[in-house]
């Protein structure tokens, strides 16, 4: 503990040295959550900015509104890199973001400066809703390499354990479970929830509560965290379990509520448009919508109207006390929808939900071939156990006639990231 406090005093006098600009950027965060004020003030300068200094957005010039731009998402900024980038930052050092290509696009988005103060400021504001502050010891569970593996003096300067989860096997497990309980400084783990689900399954077998661990808050990322698995995580660790919807080109764009199942959108730093799934208008609260940011900091490469690819179901209003816009659901990106027999589009939430109570399970994988046509892949089903659960389970939600051939093996692989889709689809409806 006086450890963190060290860390956390230490960076608070480090950001006063430089005239605190990350600390007033978490003010400014949270005046702004607090009060659920609009940032128009700072949408309409990052358009102005926008169409000056980034050519892509010249023929934007004596635009009227938010809507004048177009869309734009990661095969656009690909197609046109150069004519993103801002003039203003041509000579200046910026960070290169880059994201892992689990779309199958993947590319480098430029930074400025004060982008990057914000980004990590909403790291820390976020954090703190969830019960995580800036020098608490964590554990980050993911894939390292030598690509992304923090070096040791930001890892002791962060408090951060860098855990590898590149093959979680019961002996990997095992070695996370032995971490956490032997290290009693561990405040935090971050991670997939394809990673957090087998633990907990492997916790629940060895019979571990609450009095085994000393975490105070999980932090889920990238990856849809299940409802049951948030539930099974909390009975496990007895702690805080929150899923953060972020990503590398942007930052953290919503976070769960400590204690509900919403999310809470950060407005002080984007603006957030919800398309409908077939077309650029607009779509209604409670339906399935695809989500469009503006960022309102990024200078060095600005991203006006820039589609996620994700799919997401917004509610009118908070059920909390927050004063923010909220998303009812992340349901995940829009490639990763299932089509069922009849060509209509399922959200991968289906699949989580209906192969949850297969326990046994360490990974499932439902991949759509063609029309009708399916191929489940199971890892650490019961040997010599028939099948007929499982394709009784898939065809209870993708059709009788369903075509589904089942395949068995010892790991499916994750994506270099760590990522890892439940849901794989290789067929498009043609029309």
């Amino acid at each position: 503990m006086l450890a963190a406090r060290i860390r956390q005093w230490g960076f608070s006098m480090a950001d006063h040295l430089q005239g605190s600009p990350i600390g007033r950027h978490c003010e400014d965060i949270e005046a702004r959550l607090a009060a659920g004020a609009s940032s128009t003030d700072r949408l309409e300068a990052i358009l102005h900015f926008a169409v000056e200094h980034a050519p892509f957005y010249a023929a934007c010039r004596g635009f009227s509104s938010l809507q004048d731009f177009p869309v734009i998402d990661k095969r656009i900024i690909k197609a046109h890199d150069e004519a993103f980038r801002s003039d203003v930052f041509r000579e200046a050092r910026l960070q290169v973001m880059h994201t892992s290509g689990s779309t199958g696009t993947p590319f480098a988005v430029l930074q400025d400066p004060d982008k990057r103060r914000r980004a990590l400021a909403e790291m820390i504001c976020f954090g703190r809703r969830a019960g995580y502050q800036v020098g608490d010891r964590y554990v980050f569970t993911r894939v390292w390499n030598h690509l992304n593996r923090k070096p040791w003096h930001v890892a002791l300067r962060e408090n951060a354990i860098m855990f590898d989860i590149s093959l979680l096997d019961e002996v990997r497990l095992e070695s996370l479970r032995s971490l956490l309980r032997r290290d009693t400084g561990i405040r935090c783990m971050l991670g997939y929830p394809s990673t957090l689900g087998p633990l907990a399954r492997y916790l629940e077998q060895r019979g571990d509560g609450p009095d085994a661990f000393h975490l105070r808050t999980i932090i889920s990322i990238s990856e849809r965290l299940p409802q049951q698995l948030r539930e099974a995580l909390r009975a496990r660790f007895g702690c805080t379990v929150v899923a953060r919807y972020s990503n590398q080109e942007n930052g953290v764009l919503a976070q769960q509520c400590p204690d509900r199942d919403e999310y809470h959108l950060n407005t002080a730093s984007y603006v957030f448009e919800y398309l409908s799934l077939d077309g650029d208008h607009s779509a209604r609260p409670g339906d399935r919508a695809r989500i469009v940011v503006t960022d309102l900091f990024n200078r060095a490469m600005p991203m006006i109207r820039y589609d996620t690819g994700d799919v997401v179901v917004r509610q009118p209003a908070a059920a909390c006390g927050w004063k923010t816009e909220t998303l009812r659901e992340v349901e995940g990106r829009q490639m990763d929808f299932l089509y069922d027999t009849e060509d209509r589009r399922l959200s991968p939430v289906v699949v989580c939900n209906a192969f949850w109570p297969f326990t046994g399970l360490k990974q499932f994988q439902l991949i759509q071939e063609a029309r009708g046509q399916y191929t489940l892949v199971l890892n650490g089903a019961e040997p010599g156990a028939t099948d007929d659960p499982f394709l009784e389970t898939v065809r209870g939600f993708l059709g009788a006639e369903a075509a589904v051939t089942v395949r068995h093996v010892e790991q499916i692989p994750q994506l270099a990231s760590g990522k890892f889709s439940v849901v794989v689809n290789r067929y498009r409806p043609s029309a």
